[in-house]
């Protein structure tokens, strides 16, 4: 099931990071969603 709450977070916080220019924090964030995606089953890693 996807936390949708989580997931909105972890957008706004990489968008909100990259735009301040706060690039290692950006980053952490797009792979925690990428993560949240990953286990909702909606991405999933290349093989």
């Amino acid at each position: 099931m996807v936390d949708r709450s989580k997931t909105a977070q972890a957008l706004a916080k990489a968008i909100a990071y990259k735009q301040c220019g706060k690039q290692a924090e950006a980053e952490a964030w797009a792979r925690t969603l990428v993560e949240l995606l990953e286990c909702a089953n909606i991405l999933r890693r290349e093989a």
